[in-house]
């Protein structure tokens, strides 16, 4: 059942008419969709974020500022610095080991962690403000953004003087202009996440065997895809569940937990995502969101029913879709992170991809701490990264 707020959000459109998402749809107003009727509180859209929404504009264009609550030490990795860095890597670390080891070193690892944690904190890395963050795992930037990259640090240090800023998802490949300008504005790049990116156009991709392979299994009988203008208010328990039953309850509560709310946005006209299902004896077992700008094509939400058979390799067709419809579409793939092996078999090439931070005008214990955790972050960083990416 949804809650209240998530059915008067639906309500103000057609039910399962929506046109779906447009490419560049949101790069006039990037941060519309965020606030809509004048919400500030990013938890309405994801439920383990606590963080209120600012819009910033700057000569008629609009990003979304995040300003960490009093709980954003719990955040989600997507606005969680701490948990990006640092809770993700040892929940990621200790997913290696059996379940029994997992706890014994899970009990060595709770002094240091504990004294890790309350190190991050004091830096200020729990009460951040993150610039041009839609909350997705994935932020594909707008056109021109880096021309005027002083303009909107300015914007957001008037918001949040004494907070150290974060800029995530930066990354050369994707948009050449914007690491070099966050640098010369004084920000610094620090690795964050490594990325796999592709070229669906390659003719040589599609004679892998992985991917024929996965292309016949999408277009299988006995699974059945839905459109995005089939789908309706009452398949949103079950698209939430596809996502939460693989990226959070098998992966990790680190990951966002996009709430009803979020969903039902996606149905509206103009929804920044056009969302896609798989249907099976008649009931959704698979999500996956098309997120379009400047060129590209990723995906900030993919799921799937894991109760399923796993013969029917609902993952697979999942990815098959994505890489399909990037080829359809013209557009380049951003694969995003995580499963390195299947991606790369799949023409995804791994690059690094980095969080820029700028201290604005922190200064004192705080701000020499800060800057000895950015200098451990850039030093180890990539090389775990690599290994475990």
């Amino acid at each position: 059942m949804l809650d209240p707020l998530s059915q008067s959000v639906v309500e103000q459109a057609s039910t399962g008419t929506s046109a779906g998402a447009h490419e560049d749809v949101s790069d006039i107003h990037s941060v519309a969709w965020l606030d809509a009727n004048g919400l500030t509180d990013a938890s309405h859209w994801v439920a383990n974020v606590d963080a209120r929404i600012v819009r910033l504009s700057y000569q008629g264009n609009s990003l979304p500022l995040l300003l960490d609550g009093p709980e954003s030490a719990h955040n989600s990795y997507v606005a969680g610095a701490r948990a990006a860095w640092l809770d993700y890597a040892v929940h990621e670390a200790l997913r290696a080991h059996p379940a029994r080891r997992q706890a014994l070193l899970t009990g060595l690892a709770a002094a240091p962690l504990g004294l890790a944690r309350a190190t991050f904190a004091a830096a200020g890395f729990t009460r951040a403000a993150w610039l041009d963050n839609p909350l997705f795992s994935t932020q594909l930037s707008a056109a021109g953004l880096a021309a005027n990259v002083n303009q909107w640090r300015q914007l957001a240090m008037q918001q949040a003087p004494l907070r150290p800023l974060f800029w995530r998802n930066v990354c050369a490949d994707v948009e050449p202009l914007l690491p070099t300008a966050l640098q010369a504005d004084g920000w610094r790049l620090l690795p964050a996440r490594l990325v796999y990116l592709c070229d669906p156009s390659s003719s040589e991709l599609w004679k892998r065997n992985h991917v024929r392979r996965d292309h016949k299994l999408m277009r299988s009988e006995g699974v059945d895809w839905v459109a995005h203008e089939q789908l309706t208010v009452e398949d949103i328990p079950a698209l939430r569940q596809c996502f939460r039953a693989v990226f959070f309850d098998k992966h990790s509560a680190l990951n966002p937990d996009f709430t009803d709310a979020f969903f039902a946005r996606c149905l509206q006209p103009a929804s920044p995502l056009e969302m896609l299902a798989l249907r099976w004896q008649g009931r959704i077992v698979g999500v996956l969101a098309l997120y379009m700008r400047q060129g590209w094509l990723t995906t900030p939400l993919i799921g799937y029913d894991t109760s399923v058979p796993g013969p029917l390799g609902l993952y697979r067709r999942l990815m098959a879709r994505l890489l399909w419809e990037a080829k359809e579409r013209g557009l380049r793939l951003h694969y995003s992170s995580g499963a390195g092996d299947f991606k790369r078999h799949r023409g995804g090439e791994p690059v690094l991809e980095y969080t820029a931070v700028h201290t604005g005008a922190m200064t004192g214990p705080k701000r020499w701490l800060f800057d000895r955790i950015a200098d451990r972050i850039a030093r180890v960083a990539p090389a775990l990264l690599q290994a475990h990416g």
